[in-house]
């Protein structure tokens, strides 16, 4: 059982959970409320909607391992669970059988808010995770960008269904306040939803290029063109540090606005302390990181801002 969790990354699995309930609790739900609106979208159908996401996620992470058995041979031996406390076959297995019940729990749930076609978000994502770690992984760019819109995508899908379960409640067409959530004009609502989600997928971005540099040698052993394999380290780490310097403006921007409005002065510093001079800082250590275990420690940074962006979301809630 303990070399399954490793497996599928039970700390990552986490941190998915942890945005996407603090996202419709902290931050969804209270505008909702301040527009007299209740949500349609039962806790029960959300917890599953939860579920689905992680069962994708962790189907993405056990496959990866199954491709990339003779990679993790040369870049982390001492890391290697397929093949050696697991077998080939059992990790296609459990992938399967994640995929498959992700994929069910997607189409109950799209039955539920009245559009099936929301079933199609789980089946792209789980299939563009299974051809990242066949093939598009070794490919310039393409595979590090699955892997952000995958991660940008856990913040977005959880809004998706919420909207449609308001549109499936029936009254939207005589509801004043819900046309108007529905259609855009609630704009701090779109500002937070697009600005998290932009945030999850820069940082997945970085976090992804750090992960191909560390990896750097194995990846290019196997014929991997990879953005370091191809470009080289020094390159790499100046689009790494613009990644860096558009997630400081992204942020410096929430928090100036956060600085004008009253009672919202704790979010422009809890901003710029814990997720700004943190990303200042790793611009500083991409600049001086030389060899793997600089990278390796570059990779749980990025993790340590990734959550602490999350958990502002919660601040935002004492807000309202």
């Amino acid at each position: 059982m303990l070399h399954i969790l490793k497996l599928i990354r039970v700390q990552n699995l986490i941190i998915i959970a942890l945005t996407q309930y603090l996202f419709r609790y902290a931050i969804l739900i209270p505008i909702m409320k301040l527009e007299d609106i209740s949500p349609v979208f039962s806790n029960f159908n959300f917890a599953l909607l939860v579920i689905s996401t992680l069962l994708i996620a962790a189907a993405g992470y056990a496959i990866n391992d199954y491709f990339d058995i003779r990679i993790d041979r040369i870049n982390r031996p001492d890391k290697i669970v397929v093949g050696k406390f697991i077998s080939r076959r059992k990790v296609m297995l459990l992938h399967t059988v994640l995929s498959i019940i992700a994929v069910l729990i997607g189409v109950y749930l799209s039955f539920c808010v009245g559009s099936l076609k929301l079933a199609a978000v789980n089946i792209v994502i789980a299939t563009l995770l299974w051809m990242y770690s066949m093939k598009y992984k070794a490919y310039f760019l393409v595979g590090n960008l699955i892997v952000a819109f995958a991660s940008g995508m856990t913040i977005v899908i959880v809004w998706l269904f919420e909207i449609y379960a308001l549109r499936y409640q029936g009254n939207i067409t005589s509801n004043p306040n819900i046309i108007d959530f529905v259609t855009n004009k609630i704009k701090i609502l779109n500002f937070l939803l697009w600005a998290y989600t932009l945030f999850a997928f820069v940082i997945s971005l970085a976090r992804e290029i750090i992960k191909d540099i560390e990896d750097v040698t194995g990846d290019k052993k196997c014929g991997c063109s990879t953005i370091p394999v191809v470009i080289g380290i020094s390159k790499t780490k100046y689009f790494l540090l613009f990644l860096l310097g558009l997630s400081v403006l992204l942020l410096s921007y929430i928090s100036y606005h956060a600085y004008l409005l009253p009672n919202m002065k704790f979010i422009f510093w809890y901003l710029n302390i814990v997720v700004i001079i943190p990303l200042i800082f790793m611009g500083y250590e991409i600049i001086i990181a030389k060899v793997k275990e600089d990278y390796g420690f570059l990779s749980n940074v990025t993790k340590f801002i990734m959550v602490a962006g999350v958990l502002s979301m919660a601040l935002i809630f004492l807000k309202f």
